[in-house]
This record gives structure tokens, C-alpha cells and sequence, in this order.
């Protein structure tokens, strides 16, 4: 099993080599996109992990994301070619479970991405039917000429409507070869999908999954292999061994999208040296 792993990182850089060390072995290669704002500059030792070239300013919310992602997607799909699946992850994720979970589950072949018909869970359709633009809404001064267009184009009305069914889930995905491929010749045969989700919010969570739920790959779907707590006041959580205990008593659990049997878990920093411990010596 030939797995490329597609890794949107920014910081914890320590945690990041840790993750490639946990992850590495002679079947993998690593492609790593680090975000244009990051403080500090990362190399790797490792003779399989590639820094791609394309360095994205990313704003949460904004379809630079998706740029992002789309960067790593090709250049997996061109530098290892031969994968058979290609998984996108933060560079704050860790694996909770054994090498040999990830293998039995990619074994069945299926696209693990969480997928559903819109509206979702904390993904309402307004998302889509509004204006929206790619800024940093973590400051976002009342003097941002794109602010200030979505509160007007909100404020008389102006709505958008889809031209294909909508889909949404979460970021995360363990992708076939054959789907990461369509996924790249339908983004760039059919305009429609970027042009769409260039206006909407958080892109990253309806533009791969719209692609794929208007595809015959939607019937060959299943929950994502990743494990996140929000059930937070600050979302997503850190990480600790409270969800440690959690995931000794689960192995798969049920949400929105389906059984889920998580292999990664986020997000951990470079303070969860002693966890990462914890964890590989009573969850693997």
C-alpha cells in the first residue's frame, strides 16, 4: 500500500517531524505546503518529504485553502504517481492507532471524506448562497473594502445560486489515486467549481466534496479517519489524555457523517512530547 501524504503546515515544526517520523516508512512520500505567513522556516532531513514550492497566504474562511490543497494534490499526483492513496492532514495531527489499522482500512478502497448534501451540521447553507471574499477574518477591520461588500450584498439581498448539489463535510481526506485525479480534471475542465466557491465561506469544506457528491466516487464514500474534539469554547481542542481514555474505550464511533474508525487525532503541538508517548505506548 503506497500512501502520499499531502500536509498543510504553518507552525509546531518540531511536532511536524515528529508526525513524518510516526507516519514514515519505505511506501510513503510526504508533500508539505507551508503557509506564507509562517514565522519560522522548516527543511526536513528526511529523503522522501518534498517542501513543494507554492507558499499560499491562507485565510481560514477563504478559497486560498483550497489553492493550497489543490498545490499538494498535483504535485503528489506528478512526484508519486504510483500511490495509491493520497491523504491530507494538518501538520498537527498524530496517529492514534497502529500502522496496520490504516493499511486494513485503505485495503477497502474506499474515499474516506466526510460527505453530505447540504445543509450540515455548523455548515448551513448560507454559506453558499451569499458573497463571501478571502481576507483574514481573524482581524477583520470595519474599513475592508470585502467586508464591506459582503455586509452591503447581504444587506440588499443579492443571493447565488449553485450549479451543481452542493456537498459539504470536513477538511480532511484519505483519497484514492483515481479520485485525487478526477478531482484535479474536473477542477480544471469544468470552471464552474472554482468560480462557484471562490465567493462562498470556508471552501475547503464543500468545494471536494461537491466535486465528489456529483460523481460516481459519492457511492463509494465513508467517514474521514480523523478525530477532533469541538466540544470546546475554543475549537478545535488540544489533544490531552482525557481523549486518550476516549479513544482506548472507541476504536469507531457514529456522527453526521457515518461510522468513523479515526486513525489520526488533532491537533497536538510541540509541547505533546510526553503524550506522543503515552499514546504510541497504549493506543498503538
Amino acid at each position: 500500500m503506497k500512501i502520499c501524504y499531502l500536509i498543510l503546515a504553518h507552525n509546531n515544526f518540531l511536532h511536524l517531524d515528529r508526525l513524518i517520523d510516526a507516519l514514515n516508512d519505505i511506501e510513503t512520500s510526504f508533500y508539505i505546503h507551508i503557509d506564507k505567513k509562517a514565522a519560522d522556516k522548516y527543511t526536513s532531513t528526511f529523503q522522501n518529504v518534498k517542501i513543494i514550492p507554492e507558499h499560499t497566504d491562507i485565510n481560514w474562511g477563504g478559497f486560498s485553502m483550497v489553492k493550497a490543497t489543490l498545490s499538494l494534490m498535483k504535485y503528489g499526483i506528478e512526484y508519486s504517481p504510483e500511490a495509491d492513496y493520497y491523504i491530507l492532514i494538518s501538520g498537527v495531527d498524530y496517529p492514534v492507532r497502529p500502522k496496520s489499522f490504516l493499511k486494513s482500512l485503505l485495503e477497502k478502497g474506499k474515499e474516506y471524506i466526510d460527505i453530505a448534501p447540504v445543509p450540515v451540521p455548523y455548515k448551513p447553507v448560507e454559506r453558499y448562497e451569499n458573497y463571501y471574499f478571502d481576507y483574514n477574518r481573524r482581524n477583520i477591520k470595519l474599513f475592508n473594502p470585502k467586508f464591506l461588500t459582503e455586509v452591503l450584498l447581504k444587506k440588499i439581498g443579492v443571493k447565488r445560486k449553485a450549479p451543481f448539489k452542493v456537498y459539504a463535510g470536513t477538511q480532511w481526506f484519505s483519497l484514492t489515486n483515481n479520485c485525487v485525479k478526477y478531482i484535479l480534471e474536473t477542477a480544471d475542465e469544468d470552471r464552474r467549481y472554482i468560480d462557484f466557491f471562490k465567493h462562498t465561506l470556508v471552501p475547503d469544506e464543500a468545494f471536494f466534496q461537491t466535486i465528489i457528491g456529483n460523481s460516481p466516487f459519492r457511492n463509494n464514500t465513508a467517514a474521514n479517519l480523523t478525530y477532533t474534539d469541538w466540544e470546546v469554547p475554543v475549537p478545535p481542542a488540544l489533544i490531552d489524555e482525557r481523549h486518550i481514555e476516549f479513544l482506548k474505550d472507541h476504536l469507531e464511533f457514529n456522527d453526521e457523517y457515518g461510522k468513523r474508525y479515526p486513525y489520526f487525532a488533532r491537533k497536538f503541538n510541540d509541547d505533546s512530547g510526553a503524550l506522543l508517548e503515552k499514546i504510541k505506548k497504549e493506543l498503538w
